[in-house]
């Protein structure tokens, strides 16, 4: 899942973790990259919750929250932070939110 606001981009990644366990396993990062003259540049990862801690076939978004800039009373100073909540499985539906800050 790719999120874009203003001159940042999110890229959630779900990545199937080795073994052969009867339910596979993920690992899911956040790619954070911010939009350069030419290009765009990766400036942080950050893992969403433990590693191998999602089942590889039920792993998905159910809500993503992108906070780029926030307005204070002051100057706006960057807040950069992300509020994802992912599915553990249909049964059990989603996770609670993941905050994170890049």
């Amino acid at each position: 899942m790719t999120t874009l606001t203003g001159s940042f981009q999110v890229v959630l990644t779900a990545t199937r973790s080795p073994g052969t366990a009867p339910a596979p396993l993920a690992t899911v990062t956040a790619a954070f990259y911010r939009h350069t003259s030419r290009r765009w540049r990766l400036i942080a990862t950050r893992r969403i919750g433990k590693a191998s801690g999602w089942f590889w076939y039920s792993v998905g978004v159910c809500s993503f929250t992108v906070t780029p800039l926030v307005p204070a009373t002051g100057p706006p100073h960057a807040s950069n932070t992300i509020t994802v909540s992912l599915l553990i499985t249909p049964a059990i539906g989603c996770s609670g939110p993941y905050t994170t800050r890049w």
